[in-house]
């Protein structure tokens, strides 16, 4: 899950943190959407690099031929870019082509650089989103943009937190969208609503799976390993699971032409 600015809490910290965590999401987000040798991959919401990094450390045959990042803060996209140069200095010539650019995961102001840009006659094969989607200001809006810029074929992946149908109206769910403010309103959803909204938008072979007992458990445990205000967020981590929350991995497929 995404981490909250606590106090006492410093960047090191959080990078530990992310170590431990990501990497494996990675992966089962990278056999989700079927990545294959050759592919261009457009990753949102990297924060401080750790899947990009996964995505260049694949083998050789496996590797995207080009990675494109967005992320929303600027110290993220500083580290991101510094990790990613030092690494990409270690590699072959044939490393993949990496651009990564500074700003929200839903394009807002087509005059801004953005991965989305409705002029841009880019498109990707793959879009990943470790972790962060339910973030987004909204994450449908971010579905139907990526769905418009997935080539025919191209395949879109999210790890991401929906909710049990029969939380949707308990006063736990309320306190997170309008007392925390943990997530937009419109993004607390059940399983079949999200993959209705997906079906809407035009994806198919529309693929959910429930992985919630391989991830908040553990990580409950190892947030409260780390000290006070990590051990904070294990229990806000823990309350939201109490809430319905579920931890899912989420694909779907533009269509081919034929």
């Amino acid at each position: 899950m995404s981490f909250p600015k606590l106090a006492k809490v410093s960047e090191p910290d959080v990078e530990i943190v992310r170590a431990n965590v990501r990497p494996a999401l990675c992966n089962k987000l990278i056999c989700a959407a079927q990545c294959r040798y050759g592919d261009r991959i457009l990753d949102v919401g990297h924060g401080t690099g750790e899947s990009l990094i996964v995505l260049l450390s694949l083998p050789a045959d496996q590797r995207p031929s080009a990675i494109t990042g967005i992320t929303s803060l600027p110290a993220h996209y500083h580290r991101s870019r510094t990790r990613v140069d030092r690494l990409l200095s270690s590699l072959p010539h044939s490393s993949p082509q990496v651009d990564l650019y500074l700003g929200d995961a839903v394009c807002q102001h087509p005059q801004i650089a953005h991965p989305f840009d409705p002029s841009s006659l880019t498109s990707f094969d793959r879009i990943l989103a470790l972790d962060c989607a339910y973030h987004f200001n909204t994450r449908f809006d971010f579905l139907r943009q990526g769905y418009s810029k997935l080539a025919p074929g191209g395949r879109i992946a999210l790890a991401d937190i929906c909710f049990e149908a029969k939380m949707l109206r308990s006063r736990r769910v309320w306190f997170l969208s309008s007392v925390f403010r943990l997530m937009p309103k419109h993004n607390i959803v059940s399983a079949e609503e999200y993959v209705t909204q997906m079906r809407d938008i035009g994806y198919v072979d529309v693929k959910l799976e429930d992985i919630t007992g391989e991830v908040f458990p553990g990580f409950v445990r190892f947030l409260k390993s780390r000290g006070m205000g990590w051990r904070f967020f294990g229990s806000v981590v823990d309350w939201y699971s109490k809430a319905g929350a579920r931890f899912v991995i989420v694909s779907g497929c533009r269509r081919k032409v034929f």
